[in-house]
């Protein structure tokens, strides 16, 4: 059997990304290993899409450095409730045009056994114009990825981390 030590979850703060961060704790529990959440802030023209909307009239300075303090602190208090639960975990917010890039880069660095990942399920039109992270970071991947879907994950194991 392969030993998972070292695991990187990209969190969005979606349904999804909840779910991939709640088996990476499972899996965590079980290999005793360590978890470094990710979270990509995109450039200006794609985060105004992603956190703004259209109209946003914030000057592209501010709202980068807002977007990553916001992100930072966001993601610190993810990565305490995860610490509490499951595992040491670093949390990392990087800027990059490329979230699969930005996942196959911080995998590479932290020597990352395992990438685990929310994903959408997105199919048809959808997938074909919005693509699909989890596919690009699979193809970049210098380790095993392991998708999950929110609806995948147990009831009972969401219910089992909200409770610690």
């Amino acid at each position: 059997m392969a030993e998972f030590q070292t695991f990187v979850v990209p969190y969005d703060f979606s349904e999804h990304a909840r779910a991939a961060r709640q088996m990476a704790c499972d899996l965590a529990k079980r290999f005793e290993s360590s978890i470094h959440l990710l979270h990509v802030i995109q450039p200006p023209a794609l985060a105004y899409l992603a956190y703004g909307g259209a109209g946003t009239t914030v000057s592209e300075p501010v709202a980068m450095l807002e977007l990553h303090q916001v992100a930072e602190s966001a993601l610190r208090e993810v990565a305490a409730e995860v610490e509490r639960v499951c595992a040491d975990v670093e949390a990392h917010v990087v800027e990059s045009p490329s979230i699969p890039d930005a996942i196959r880069e911080l995998a590479e660095k932290v020597g990352a056994d395992l990438i685990v990942m929310g994903t959408h399920g997105r199919t048809g039109l959808a997938h074909a114009f919005l693509g699909s992270v989890a596919e690009r970071t699979l193809r970049r991947a210098p380790c095993a990825v392991l998708t999950v879907r929110a609806d995948d994950a147990s009831h009972d194991e969401r219910a089992a981390f909200a409770d610690h």
